[in-house]
C-alpha cells in the first residue's frame, strides 16, 4: 500500500470510528431496554432482530455522507481523485467487518444470557433465513460474514446515489426524486402486467426466483450477490468521481 493510500484510508477509517462506536452503544442498550421496559411493566415478551439490518443501514448511510467530505478533504491535502476514491471503498470494507463482528459478538453475548432471553428474544434476521434457532461458533461468524457483505454492499449504494446527486443539476435532482419513487412503486407491477404470460414475462419470473434460490441457498451465495451489487455501485460511482468539480473542503 503506497504512503498515500495508507494515510488516506486511516483518515476514512478514523473519520468512520466513532460513527460505529455509537451504532454498536445502541444495539447493545436496545435489548437491555426492551427488558427493562418489560420488567417494570410486566410484559409477557418481546424481540430483537435487527442487528444485520441496522449493520446494513449504517452502511448505506456513511455511503451517502462520507464520500464527498473526504474526496474534497483528501484532494485538498495533495491525494490524488483516484487513491482517494480507492481508500474510501477500503475504509467502508473495514468499517463493515468491524461493525458487522461487534454486532455479532453483542448478539452472542445477549443470547448466551437465559435470563435475558426469557422475556427479551435476541436473535437476527440471518438465523431467520439460514441458521434457525441455535447457532453455534461457526454460524455467529457467518451471521458476521452476512453483515459485513451487506453493509459493504449498501455502502456502494449509498454512495453511487449520493454521487449521482452531486453531478445532477437541480432540474434533473428534482426529476430524479421524483422519479425514484414512482419507478420503485409501479415499475415492477407495471413491467410484469406488461409482459403478462408472454415468453419474455416467464423468462423474467424464472430469472428472478432462481435469483431468490441462489441467495437463499446459504450465506455465501449472499455474499456473492452482495459483492457483485457492490462492486457494480463502485464502478459506477467512479465514472462519475473522475469527472466531478471537487472544490476545498470548507
Amino acid at each position: 500500500m503506497s504512503v498515500a493510500l495508507n494515510r488516506a484510508v486511516r483518515y476514512g477509517i478514523r473519520n468512520y470510528l466513532r460513527a460505529a462506536g455509537i451504532l454498536l452503544l445502541v444495539m447493545l442498550l436496545i435489548p437491555l431496554a426492551l427488558w427493562v421496559m418489560l420488567a417494570m411493566l410486566g410484559g409477557s415478551g418481546s424481540n430483537f432482530n435487527g442487528y444485520s439490518l441496522s449493520v446494513g443501514v449504517f452502511g448505506f448511510v456513511l455511503g451517502m455522507v462520507g464520500i464527498r467530505e473526504n474526496l474534497r478533504m483528501l484532494n485538498q491535502n495533495g491525494v490524488s481523485r483516484r487513491t482517494a476514491f480507492l481508500a474510501e471503498i477500503v475504509s467502508q470494507a473495514v468499517v463493515a467487518v468491524l461493525v458487522a463482528l461487534g454486532t455479532t459478538a453483542v448478539l452472542a453475548v445477549y443470547r448466551a444470557l437465559p435470563g435475558l432471553m426469557a422475556r427479551v428474544e435476541v436473535s437476527d434476521v440471518y438465523q431467520l433465513l439460514y441458521e434457525g434457532a441455535d447457532m453455534g461458533p461457526a454460524g455467529y461468524l457467518r451471521t458476521a460474514v452476512f453483515s459485513a457483505a451487506m453493509a459493504f454492499s449498501l455502502a456502494g449504494v449509498g454512495q453511487f446515489w449520493s454521487v449521482l446527486y452531486w453531478r445532477l443539476s437541480k432540474f434533473w435532482t428534482v426529476i430524479v426524486s421524483i422519479a425514484i419513487p414512482l419507478v420503485l412503486i409501479f415499475g415492477p407491477a407495471a413491467v410484469l402486467t406488461a409482459v403478462g404470460d408472454t415468453p419474455a414475462g416467464e423468462a423474467i419470473v424464472r430469472v428472478l426466483a432462481a435469483l431468490g434460490r441462489f441467495f437463499i441457498g446459504s450465506v455465501w451465495n449472499a455474499a456473492l450477490v452482495f459483492l457483485a451489487v457492490a462492486a457494480v455501485s463502485f464502478a459506477l460511482s467512479w465514472l462519475l468521481v473522475r469527472r466531478a468539480v471537487i472544490r476545498g473542503a470548507k
